[in-house]
């Protein structure tokens, strides 16, 4: 989703292992970087799913460069780029 918000892309990112050490470096890094919005550590074949928000393509491509392309730790990834935001929220409903 492109705008004064930046560009919203959701990420699958697949690591190369799954020993505790690599997800540990991968938790820290994805935590330590302010454009991952949001970061969840999966089942169902896929080791993380992030929400990515960049200023614009350009640093979402330099972005993806850096945390996964150039990352030894990352096997692959597939990034799912957002076309509108139809709901957000983390309110939580408990009855």
């Amino acid at each position: 989703m492109h705008g004064e918000n930046g560009v919203t892309s959701i990420v699958e990112v697949h690591l190369r292992d799954e020993r505790a050490a690599t997800v540990d470096a991968a938790k820290r890094l994805f935590r330590d970087t302010s454009d991952v919005q949001q970061c969840y550590y999966v089942t169902g074949g896929v080791s993380f799913v992030l929400v990515i928000v960049a200023r614009d393509m350009r640093a979402y491509e330099a972005l993806t460069q850096r945390l996964f392309a150039e990352n030894e730790i990352v096997d692959r990834y597939r990034t799912l780029m957002a076309l509108d935001r139809v709901k957000t929220g983390a309110s939580l409903v408990i009855t």
